[in-house]
């Protein structure tokens, strides 16, 4: 046997002895891995492409805010008014960029929440019978 195959087996190993374990604590005739497969999809799929997501649609307001203000400040003819307002928008994007942290510790919390309130999904009926 080679390194990666003993690995392998006793991996699987592992898997269904924590699945013999998690089904003592699930409900009725729920998936004994229900909740943790729901808890990776949440960690390693949801969470980032919605965080990833929301940061993006902010920056792209925050980028468009910049330029119009940049664009407005073309036409100014004093410099203390160039000062004030880049100033104003400088604190201002410090509190949004706060507010924007607040929201994604939210949706964090919401999506790693909702994981362990999915519910148990019925097993799947392949046609095939599974590799052992």
């Amino acid at each position: 046997m080679t390194d990666a195959s003993t690995f392998s087996t006793a991996f699987q190993d592992s898997m269904r002895s924590f699945q013999e374990q998690w089904g003592k604590f699930q409900p009725g005739n729920a998936a004994p891995v229900a909740w943790p497969l729901a808890a990776m999809q949440a960690f390693w799929f949801e969470t980032p492409l919605a965080v990833s997501t929301h940061l993006q649609k902010f920056t792209a307001g925050q980028i468009q805010a910049q330029v119009n203000l940049l664009a407005d400040l073309s036409r100014e003819d004093g410099p203390t008014n160039l000062l004030a307002k880049e100033a104003a928008f400088l604190q201002q994007s410090a509190m949004a960029w706060n507010t924007e942290w607040l929201e994604i510790a939210s949706l964090i919390q919401t999506k790693i929440l909702s994981a362990a309130q999915k519910p148990a999904d019925a097993p799947e009926n392949y046609p095939f019978s599974r590799a052992a």
